[in-house]
């Protein structure tokens, strides 16, 4: 292995976010992997200087972080504006489609195989595996642009092609992956994710009142931790508040974290337009602490996406004792199981009847908490890192297997 006793998987999360979904399952991950006890598997996290410091306390034991040189971090900033590094994807060019140079700076560490946590990746020699996280692209096209459409297409399904394994967090995922490209259902491998809050540190009671204070937090209010893209259906929530504006006179407050995009304005016209801005409040990136802090002081999160590949806040909310009210769409039902309630992700009437319940009924909102309480424990980082530790061995093995059968198979002369 490389030249090591210990088998060297690298961690290619170099067009990691840190203020999405993905970027805190990654860091979920580093934190549970750090705790563990292997000796026999060692993990190097490769990621943009600028996030050093910001996983740096998630590493420790048999993880290392390894920044990337500051040439590439240039070229990483530069083409996050479309979705990753164009040195490590399929460019379009015209209507051929022209392969990046193999990445070399893999090889040359002597990994023995590369996990790719986030839909961005390279071309490599090294057995790798591949996590798309979803294929919201096919589902809904009218979310990106024909060159964004186009540019996703080509890149999941040559990563997916590539992998020794695709990785998904699903059972509805995996369908979805083998339907949509044709991939063998046993190359397919589902490792569900825990509740990233497991990786930080409980905010002591002052530290909530301080959240409270600087938001103005009121003693009831909903929550959504989203970031304003068009399928987490910020547009459900404003409707059900008209909803109940129009019909029952009543003015909810309903609170959002998550950075914001382009699409905000969109929903912000639709506020004023119905008549409800004033009981949207924006709070934008908050800190880990504030995060748990506003969960903790919530009545209910309200969790309208039409489309996800796992949907961590909902277990973020269980894991905080609120009360979950939950779109039917994709794979929610399938993590949330009976621990939450559940709404057309298109009838702003069936969000506003829920609301109204979690608001008023005490007896209701205690039986969301306590089931899904229940449904957490099925739910664990450190089973989410022995899973990954396994597949990690059988990727190697995989290749080994390969190695020999290439072996055997070449005619001496």
């Amino acid at each position: 292995m490389a030249g090591n006793s210990k088998l060297r998987v690298a961690l290619d999360c170099r067009s990691l976010n840190a203020q999405q979904g993905v970027g805190t399952a990654v860091l979920a991950l580093a934190n549970a992997l750090s705790a563990s006890d292997s000796t026999e598997q060692e993990y190097t996290f490769i990621v943009p200087e600028e996030l050093r410091e910001w996983l740096r306390p998630h590493i420790s034991g048999p993880c290392r972080l390894v920044c990337m040189p500051p040439s590439r971090l240039s070229r990483l900033k530069k083409s996050l504006r479309v979705i990753a590094p164009l040195r490590y994807v399929w460019a379009t060019v015209g209507s051929k489609i022209v392969p990046p140079p193999v990445s070399g700076d893999l090889e040359s560490k002597e990994f023995d195989l590369v996990h790719f946590p986030t839909q961005a990746a390279c071309l490599t020699h090294l057995p790798s595996i591949y996590q798309p996280w979803d294929l919201q692209h096919l589902h809904y096209p009218q979310f990106f642009s024909k060159a964004e459409f186009a540019l996703r297409e080509r890149w999941y399904r040559a990563y997916c092609e590539q992998a020794a394994f695709v990785c998904v967090q699903t059972e509805w995922s995996r369908r979805d992956v083998v339907e949509k490209f044709g991939i063998p259902r046993d190359k397919v491998v589902v490792i569900r994710w825990g509740s990233v809050f497991d990786a930080y540190t409980a905010p002591s009671p002052q530290a909530r009142l301080d959240a409270v204070a600087k938001y103005n937090l009121p003693r009831q209010f909903l929550f959504y931790p989203a970031v304003t893209w068009p399928h987490k259906n910020h547009e459900n929530i404003i409707r059900a508040l008209h909803v109940l504006r129009r019909e029952q006179g009543r003015t909810p407050d309903v609170y959002f974290t998550g950075a914001p995009t382009k699409f905000r304005a969109k929903l912000d016209e639709i506020a004023r337009e119905l008549g409800v801005r004033e009981q949207l409040h924006y709070l934008g990136f908050v800190t880990p602490e504030e995060l748990q802090s506003v969960f903790a002081s919530a009545t209910a999160m309200v969790f309208p996406s039409k489309f996800e590949g796992f949907g961590l806040p909902i277990l973020e909310a269980f894991h905080a004792r609120l009360p979950v009210l939950s779109s039917n769409a994709t794979v929610l039902s399938e993590v949330a199981q009976d621990g939450a309630a559940y709404f057309d992700p298109d009838s702003p009437a069936e969000l506003a009847a829920l609301m109204a319940r979690a608001l008023d009924d005490p007896a209701f909102r205690e039986t969301l908490t306590r089931k899904g309480s229940e449904v957490l424990t099925r739910f664990s980082m450190r089973d989410t890192a022995a899973k990954f530790q396994a597949l990690y061995a059988r990727t190697a093995g995989h290749l080994s297997r390969e190695r020999e059968r290439l072996s055997t198979n070449c005619v001496k002369v």
